[in-house]
């Protein structure tokens, strides 16, 4: 009783330019994989593809442009076995962080958590492309996907338009398909000077009021431990230890004087923390001493970030500023910014 999807109509004329003796085959290998990744993720896989084969922004529908560029029902065999398998399985791999290999497995799942992240999907493309031609060599996956988190993170911090977004991936596309030497200088994996200056300039200030606030935090979490976290908690929130409302008779304020500096000082990185639970609206604005013993030290599971922070006897205009300083070394030694 549903309408037809693209994928569906695709389906229809893929399947049905296939010797008949052979289409029930393909017919269960096209039905598995949908059923594998989803309708919605199976839909979201031809956008991936249509832009490997485009390289370049749609200009009309998926369905539209598969058929009037790609035109797979002329090789529809070919199509199924080099093209459709191989990238929904890599896809499959990324989206549920399931890469399997003897060797360095975790190092890539490590970053295909991340990339799952990023605010927006354009960089799955290249990822795919990448994974399928190459699942064989984790050294080179490991490698490939420590710079394309860099790549899409620090995009993501950028505010990088959607359009040059395209292009920048677009550019890795070819290059992923000639086979050219994708870490050399010059590269569209590669971030350039100016790449590494903006997303410094960002990362130093005002971060809460964006959208990657939670990505870059658990990045840098990720930095401060032994090993490779990940957390899986229901609920993880940003909190602000210098708080964004002190109230008149509150020691913020005979700390942090000087209401320009403070308000500048609210939103920076060394001003922040991660809690695994909902903010609690009455401990946000406790003195530091008291907001440390009822509300920190009430953190079942501690983030590094929040750890680091319950060492500390006051919280000073100085504890930001060396915070802050730390936490952008910690970040542009991971990226390699400076």
């Amino acid at each position: 009783g549903l309408d037809l999807s693209p994928t569906d109509i695709l389906k229809a004329d893929i399947i049905g330019e296939i010797p008949k003796n052979k289409q029930d085959t393909y017919t269960k290998k096209w039905e598995d994989i949908e059923q594998d990744l989803g309708r919605q993720a199976f839909s979201e896989l031809f956008a991936h593809i249509r832009m490997i084969f485009r390289k370049v922004k749609a200009q009309g529908t998926t369905l539209d442009e598969i058929r009037k560029h790609i035109h797979p029902e002329k090789k529809p065999i070919h199509f199924i076995e080099n093209t459709l398998i191989p990238l929904s399985d890599a896809y499959y791999e990324i989206q549920h962080e399931q890469f399997e290999s003897t060797r360095r497995a975790e190092e890539v799942n490590f970053y295909f958590r991340f990339l799952n992240q990023v605010d927006n999907f354009d960089w799955i493309p290249p990822a795919i492309l990448h994974l399928a031609m190459h699942k064989h060599n984790p050294d080179l996956l490991v490698e490939f996907f420590k710079k394309l988190e860099r790549l899409a993170a620090c995009m993501m911090v950028m505010r990088t338009k959607i359009n040059d977004r395209i292009k920048r991936y677009g550019a890795l596309i070819t290059a992923i398909e000639e086979g050219r030497d994708i870490f050399a200088e010059g590269s569209p994996l590669l971030l350039t000077e100016d790449d590494k200056q903006r997303t410094l300039t960002n990362l130093g200030g005002d971060v809460y009021t964006e959208l990657y606030t939670r990505y870059i935090l658990l990045r840098l979490d990720s930095c401060l431990v032994t090993g490779e976290a990940w957390y899986n908690y229901k609920t993880i929130s940003i909190e602000h230890v210098l708080p964004q409302n002190p109230k008149p008779d509150s020691q913020w304020l005979a700390l942090f004087p000087d209401e320009e500096q403070r308000l500048i000082y609210t939103h920076q990185l060394g001003n922040l923390i991660l809690l695994s639970r909902k903010k609690n609206s009455t401990a946000q604005n406790y003195d530091f001493a008291e907001k440390k013993e009822k509300y920190f030290y009430a953190e079942a599971a501690p983030f590094a970030l929040t750890a680091e922070v319950r060492n500390e006897h006051k919280w000073t205009p100085k504890v930001i500023e060396r915070r802050q300083a730390r936490l952008l070394n910690v970040l542009s030694e991971a990226w390699d910014l400076t």
